[in-house]
């Protein structure tokens, strides 16, 4: 007979003091009830319980046991009561992965909004580049942007989307003619002359000899986004970049935005998580929280038509 069900029996036994009382409350027969409290009995080798016709009273041994089980059974109430909160109650460590470069300012900024409306959630936060293994790596969310996802089982929601724009700063296009799309090739620090180029795959080449044409014996290769930026605004050359990610420096000038009507492709940001049953509380609310929130700060850019992305969502 299961332990826990017969410790269960024997100290509502002892609690009321009647076999009969305890199968009318459990919705189970005497005998049942009769044999739990014998099956503690006979696995201790000690008698728990005093039994009359008239009356059921505990040995000394059994009142130890009694308060023993008491503890016991409490503590697996509350775990199990804990346990099924975490499916409505957001709180607990929330391990989160996101792409050093995604929007930091974006996503920050939504994680302390985040933590206002649920404190009880402590964000733990790693910036990693690529896609990590949740299970493996005990990531609880992963927060990235991608043209697509591969097909790894997870499940996923779209929380944002966004638009490259060409940009170049305006000293570099004082001393470079930048007048047509063909140009782009020999100013591009990222590739940029194919219209579906994956647009977060981070990758530039900074070259520039004694006349400031590009010689491969002399390079700095970089694959951060941000790396990419402070380039750009140095004079580089010409980058697409995520809208969002320059549209500070195109307001204030030190950025110009080039060929508007060259269509760039789009990308998403996903929110991602290892399964669709029993999502923890912390981990529901947290991407509802970002769709809510990052969907008004990936601002898209303007664009002659609406940008095209393939993807297949699920609710959180």
């Amino acid at each position: 007979m299961d332990k826990l069900f017969s410790m269960r029996v024997f100290s509502r036994v002892a609690e009321t003091g009647s076999f009969s009382g305890v199968a009318k409350d459990m919705d189970c027969s005497v005998g049942i009830v009769s044999r739990a409290v014998v099956s503690l009995e006979d696995e201790l080798r000690t008698r728990l319980l005093q039994r009359t016709t008239r009356r059921v009273s505990l040995t000394d041994s059994g009142a130890r046991y009694y308060r023993k089980c008491k503890t016991i059974l409490a503590e697996i109430d509350a775990a199990d009561a804990e346990a099924s909160d975490a499916t409505t109650i957001p709180r607990g460590r929330l391990r989160v992965h996101a792409a050093p470069d995604l929007g930091l300012a974006q996503l920050m900024s939504t994680i302390v909004e985040y933590r206002r409306a649920h404190p009880q959630v402590t964000v733990d936060l790693k910036l990693l580049p690529g896609m990590p293994d949740l299970v493996q790596e005990q990531f609880d969310v992963s927060v990235l942007s991608a043209a697509a996802l591969p097909d790894s089982g997870n499940a996923y929601r779209i929380v944002g989307r966004f638009q490259r724009v060409l940009v170049a700063a305006p000293a570099y296009l004082k001393r470079n003619a930048v007048e047509s799309i063909g140009d782009l090739s020999m100013h591009a620090l990222t590739r940029i002359n194919a219209p579906f180029a994956h647009p977060c795959d981070w990758h530039a080449e900074l070259a520039f000899g004694a006349s400031g044409h590009a010689q491969a014996a002399d390079q700095i290769v970089v694959n951060d986004a941000q790396a990419i930026r402070v380039a750009l605004l140095a004079g580089a050359g010409v980058s697409a970049m995520p809208h969002y990610f320059v549209a500070d420096d195109i307001r204030a000038g030190r950025l110009v935005r080039l060929f508007p009507d060259y269509p760039l492709q789009g990308a998403s940001v996903y929110a991602v998580y290892p399964s669709r049953q029993h999502v923890d509380a912390k981990i529901r609310t947290f991407v509802e929280f970002l769709s809510a929130s990052l969907k008004d700060k990936f601002d898209a850019a303007p664009a002659t038509s609406p940008p095209r992305v393939v993807a297949h969502e699920v609710t959180a």
